[in-house]
């Protein structure tokens, strides 16, 4: 799909649907001019004793969404032993001292896992330039009274990294994710959200994610190492509780939805498990009415090949309510699964709605009332409840 903010979000198509543009951001030129950009150049052992110290925030459970292997990771700490130039780490100063990962996570990442990990640590493999690095890890480098000189290199080799300090707004983070990111592939905002949000919330979410049959059915692989699963969770409870605040900018509705859910955690967490009970069985109930066609759009009379983010929105939310799954039967599946054919093949609107201009709040409205009147003509308009923003005149 070539729209800007079209949706077709399969695992070999970059997301974009919910994406963040510049114009979403709100800055002016005053907002910029208060930043404060410290480049320096800290040593490998610097790094390294802030990661040990979790003054870098890497998260809890932080290899299960590393997009590198092994042999990357290896290739880049080969580089660090070789004295080479790598590019630059990006960190955000939070609080002082402490810092969130903007740009350079996979090298943090190497590097966390290399010095720092006892589980499983990074064993060395296809070095070219320094095979004797081969099939040792770190522990075992230190120990050869040979690789001293080594090691002494390794840890006082330095990278380039920006420290970006007095930033008033979360906005000014996403500029710079943007701009450091505009010539690469679009990556999931969802990870600097992350690091903005850290917490209860977002270690919860992480669990659920990465362990749901919900996103395994959209997604070839959980969990996501571009966090996209936990921005569709986000979206999914984002409008399943606060709808009726969404105002047209993506952006601010997920960042506003992990704050207002990360504060007092604990005393919604009991709810956000019925949540994500319901969630889970909304999506499945999604996947036994339409098959491998869950999740997707059509055009022309045929299901796209990737599932669409705000398909997953409408069928999530309102498949999400016990009373709707309850009023379903076999034949009402059928109805279903004819009833957005219909809204797809019949419905300009309800397909603009669904493929272009997707972050408004008429397309939001459009999308979310149109499948919740095609679900009240098959179970009754006693069962499916009015979607909270107001009806498009």
């Amino acid at each position: 799909m070539s729209s800007k903010e079209g949706e077709v979000i399969g695992p070999d198509v970059a997301l974009q649907y919910g994406e963040i543009t510049e114009d979403d951001l709100g800055l002016v030129a005053d907002d910029i001019q208060q930043l404060v950009v410290a480049p320096t150049d800290w040593t490998i052992s610097v790094l390294v004793d802030l990661l040990r110290k979790r003054k870098i925030d890497l998260q809890p459970n932080y290899q299960r969404r590393v997009a590198w292997d092994e042999a990357k990771m290896s290739r880049f700490i080969e580089s660090l032993f070789m004295r080479l130039p790598v590019p630059q780490i990006v960190l955000a100063e939070m609080r002082p001292g402490v810092f969130a990962v903007i740009d350079g996570k996979q090298r943090i990442n190497s590097l966390a896992r290399f010095c720092l990990d006892d589980q499983a640590p990074l064993q060395m493999s296809g070095c070219e330039y320094r095979a004797d690095l081969n099939h040792k890890t770190y522990d075992d480098i230190q120990a050869e009274p040979a690789m001293e000189p080594s090691v002494d290199a390794f840890q006082n080799h330095t990278i380039r990294t920006v420290v970006v300090k007095n930033w008033k707004s979360d906005s000014l983070l996403y500029l710079l994710f943007l701009r450091l990111n505009q010539n690469s592939v679009t990556l999931s905002p969802q990870e600097l959200r992350r690091a903005l949000y850290p917490g209860k919330f977002m270690d919860w979410l992480d669990d659920k994610t990465a362990q749901s049959a919900a996103m395994a059915a959209v997604f070839k692989k959980v969990p996501d190492f571009r966090m996209r699963d936990m921005e569709v969770a986000t979206r999914f409870l984002g409008f399943n509780r606060f709808a009726d605040q969404y105002a047209g900018n993506m952006k601010k509705f997920l960042n506003d939805t992990s704050q207002s859910l990360s504060n007092n955690f604990e005393d919604q967490v009991a709810q956000l498990e019925d949540d994500w009970a319901n969630f889970e069985e909304g999506m499945s109930l999604a996947s036994a009415i339409f098959g491998d066609d869950a999740f997707k759009s059509r055009q022309e009379g045929k299901y796209q090949r990737s599932p669409n983010r705000a398909v997953i929105d409408i069928m999530a939310y309102y498949f999400a309510d016990p009373a709707v799954r309850a009023a379903i039967d076999e034949d009402k599946k059928l109805a279903i699964r004819a009833a957005f054919e219909g809204l797809c093949d019949n419905n300009a609107k309800f397909m603009q709605a669904l493929q272009t201009s997707t972050k408004t709040t008429k397309a939001t409205s459009q999308r979310f009332h149109d499948w919740g009147d095609a679900l009240r003509d098959i179970i009754g308009e006693q069962v499916v409840g009015e979607f909270p923003l107001p009806r498009n005149p």
